[in-house]
């Protein structure tokens, strides 16, 4: 939970190796820094977040996301004309056991 004397990931401006930090990924953030890359609230230890392209999102604006993208993706489909099955490319069933 202590810096690095590194960079931020929110803000670009050093950490001293003293400074309380949150973690997430490969990145170190202020504490004041570690926001919801969405809707800009910060993030405190204990708050459940996702990791969007390397950046923080907080709970309520993943599932807004996830809501999003899955009827996106249901559009898609039902454009395509599949009627929302899944496509599958290639041989279908099992893989044969090598006989050694």
């Amino acid at each position: 939970m202590f810096g690095s004397s590194g960079a931020c990931a929110g803000c670009g401006n050093a950490i001293p190796a003293t400074e309380l930090v949150m973690r997430a990924g490969g990145s170190v953030f202020h504490q004041k820094c570690f926001t919801c890359s969405k809707c800009g609230n910060q993030l405190v230890s204990g708050d459940r977040y996702y990791l969007l392209s390397g950046s923080p999102v907080c709970e309520t604006d993943w599932h807004k996301i996830v809501k999003s993208s899955s009827v996106a993706a249901a559009a898609a489909a039902a454009a395509a004309g599949n009627g929302g099955a899944p496509v599958r490319k290639g041989k279908v069933g099992r893989p044969r056991r090598s006989r050694e």
